[in-house]
């Protein structure tokens, strides 16, 4: 029965389409959000198979039956599960697991993350791109990202407004989709639509993301959205972008670009606090992006905004391409704004080395003996982590990163709370390292 029910997905996927047609906006949301819990739970338990046994056996067929459940309760779909799952189970015995009828095709299970975003890049001229590396003015919009869904985050929901997706293509990288500009209160409606029910307990949340050197747009909206989807974050990821024109050796041309983007980053963040009904906003900060971040924070008292702004909540500098002595100054005027700021920071990181052997000065993500220790903020050494040749994207694809970042964006935990962290004394106090 093991290898019946791997066409199980499959007829899922060609129901799927006609779901919409088929329910209420209330009932759709209630069955994708159970339907992509089975799955999960499917593919962690179809994981296991391979080692025969009663218990592999019976993970899959409890898994199988909850996905069949979830369409019960909805007929017509359910005929239709049932009528494609049967033709499919006969074209495996016809055709046999090693040579499937080419109508049986493979399907990708992808979310569709709704990213809102705003950049000051002008719009782009070509074909194929939303904007460009040019400087424009300030402008909203949103980004549609497909991001493949495996079961890493465990069976787990979704935020209501992510879409489920099965797709025949092969491709299972993440990738932009739709973009579509807003006016600024365009944007804040969107926002405001989404938010989930306030209980007066969970804040109403959004995290952005500002990119770093050398990314392009496409590029950082799908960052910010992996990198909510492996958070498995609940409020609204947004992305800022500012323009980057995303070339290896235009790093001193990003670096003017990110200053000049100071002001409108301030504006939008003033937008998000005041305008779009959010209670905390999260920000991570990439690289050169880090440079944007630290200028218009410490220029900008987010705590003196009108009475029913958001506030920040936390503030994540990630391998911070930035003076480090010149962190250290602005940092005063940072901290006392933030529920709490977090430095993640490496000895082994070549992409820094090369920019402080250019400023001939250290930078604030390199860890060692000059790493950055002070008041308020909590540094995180990396250095004993496999981050890659070149060291310096692990906030993106590292696990043991991501888990931290997760420990600490959703349930607020210190780093003496969080998993595989030690310790360090340190003549201004101590930081924290990740254990070899």
């Amino acid at each position: 029965m093991l290898d019946t029910w791997d066409v199980l997905e499959p007829a899922v996927a060609r129901v799927w389409p006609k779901a919409p047609d088929n329910l209420s906006e209330a009932e759709f949301e209630r069955l994708e959000a159970e339907v992509l819990v089975a799955l999960r739970a499917l593919e962690t338990a179809r994981g296991r198979a391979p080692s025969p046994g009663p218990d592999a056996a019976d993970a899959v067929e409890e898994a199988a039956h909850a996905v069949a459940a979830a369409f019960e309760a909805y007929p017509p779909l359910d005929d239709l599960l049932v009528a494609e799952f049967d033709a499919l189970t006969d074209g495996r015995e016809r055709f046999g697991p090693d040579a499937p009828p080419p109508s049986w095709g493979t399907t990708t299970r992808s979310l569709l993350v709704p990213v809102l975003y705003a950049t000051d890049r002008a719009p782009a001229t070509g074909a194929g791109a939303a904007y460009g590396g040019e400087r424009g003015p300030l402008s909203y919009g949103e980004a549609l990202v497909n991001v493949p869904d495996d079961h890493r985050v465990g069976a787990v929901e979704k935020p209501r407004w992510w879409r489920l997706r099965f797709r025949t293509s092969p491709d299972r990288d993440t990738h932009l989709g739709e973009v579509t500009p807003l006016t600024a209160a365009g944007f804040a409606e969107r926002a405001r639509g989404r938010h989930l029910p306030g209980n007066g307990e969970t804040p109403r949340s959004a995290l952005v993301f500002v990119h770093g050197y050398n990314v392009s747009f496409a590029d950082a909206a799908v960052r910010a959205a992996q990198i909510a989807y492996d958070l498995n974050f609940t409020g609204l990821p947004m992305l800022y972008s500012w323009p980057s024109k995303a070339a290896v050796t235009d790093y001193p041309a990003d670096g003017n670009a990110a200053r000049r983007a100071v002001p409108h980053f301030q504006e939008f963040l003033r937008h998000v606090l005041t305008d779009t009904g959010v209670d905390e906003v999260h920000l991570v900060a990439h690289s050169m992006g880090n440079r944007l971040v630290t200028d218009a924070l410490a220029d900008l008292d987010t705590t003196a905004l009108p009475e029913g702004a958001g506030r920040l909540g936390q503030v994540v500098f990630t391998a911070p391409d930035v003076d480090a002595e010149v962190f250290r100054q602005l940092l005063p005027r940072i901290v006392h704004q933030a529920r709490g700021c977090t430095l993640y920071a490496s000895a082994n990181d070549r992409a820094l080395a090369v920019s402080s052997h250019l400023a001939e000065y250290p930078r604030a993500g390199q860890a060692g003996p000059g790493v950055v220790v002070a008041p308020g903020l909590d540094t995180v050494d990396v250095s004993e982590l496999d981050t890659g040749l070149m060291g310096h994207s692990y906030v993106n694809d590292h696990r043991s990163v991501l888990s931290d970042l997760y420990g600490l964006l959703r349930h607020g935990h210190r780093p003496s709370e969080r998993y595989g962290l030690v310790r360090v004394p340190h003549q201004d106090g101590a930081y924290w390292a990740f254990q070899p």
